[in-house]
């Protein structure tokens, strides 16, 4: 059989033209002949590659192609969109005051974004409005902290979250606050403020001190609590000396009696 013979044969088997005692020869003649197999599987291989079905395009498929797209738009700008938008403000008429009432946005995207980026150059304006920005913030924290409002003094004590680092004043400030604040709520924002911050010698020998100042049961459990969580050993007398007052809630007491069990 010559070789136009065989590729006849070989097309007229893929196109399924033989009879079934053809293709069986066929499939005989390919066991014994590893070239012609080889052959023939090489044809098949482009036969299907061309006679796969397309489907025509339809406005799902186009849909998802341009979703598609889009993220990887979205990817390929993702590295360098905080440079752009620092660039873009550099040029806004006014730009001081974008800065100080937007430093917070920009800090975001700093730290969300620093991981991906080597090295950025912030403008020198950023890095004064930045600090200016800190330094209104903890003003403001001390001006709400005098307010007759509980309300405003919860501001207060909420606005410390947003700074970005914490003057021995801030701190100071809170602690009067636990210490002599009448509203029990404020006090315990008070302790949540402060906990954020008991990486500082000084933060954990106030929260300390202030364990005999205590009146409330809710406080009291509260501080029991951070204790506990701290494994501070230093609580233990002032807790001790706390348990043994007249007229301390039997809640509380037990509570503080269990912390003092669990701090080794």
């Amino acid at each position: 059989m010559g070789n136009l013979d065989v590729k006849a044969k070989m097309i007229d088997y893929l196109s399924g033209n033989l009879s079934e005692t053809e293709e069986r020869s066929f499939e005989i003649q390919l066991e014994k002949d590893p070239v012609l197999k080889e052959e023939f599987l090489e044809m098949s291989f482009f036969w299907e590659a061309e006679n796969i079905e397309i489907p025509e395009p339809t406005m799902e498929m186009d849909r998802k192609f341009y979703e598609m797209l889009n993220e990887e738009v979205k990817e390929e700008q993702k590295d360098s969109s905080l440079v752009r938008f620092v660039k873009r403000i550099e040029v806004l008429p006014f730009r001081k005051v974008f800065y100080a009432f937007g430093i917070l946005t920009i800090g975001f995207f700093l730290g969300k974004e620093m991981n991906n980026v080597k090295e950025i150059h912030i403008p020198e304006e950023v890095r004064v409005a930045q600090k200016e920005t800190e330094q209104v913030r903890s003003q403001l924290v001390l001006t709400l902290l005098d307010q007759p409002s509980a309300n405003q003094r919860l501001q207060a004590v909420n606005e410390v979250s947003k700074l970005n680092e914490v003057t021995e004043t801030i701190i100071k400030a809170l602690f009067a606050t636990l210490n002599n604040d009448e509203n029990v709520n404020v006090r315990l924002s008070a302790i949540e403020s402060l906990k954020k911050y008991t990486d500082m010698p000084i933060v954990r020998e106030g929260l300390v001190a202030s364990i005999v100042h205590q009146k409330s049961p809710l406080v009291q459990i509260e501080l029991a609590d951070v204790m506990v969580l701290l494994q501070e050993k230093e609580a233990v007398k002032p807790f001790k000396e706390l348990i043994d007052q007249e007229g301390i809630n039997s809640s509380a007491k037990q509570k503080i009696e269990e912390s003092i069990s669990n701090i080794y």
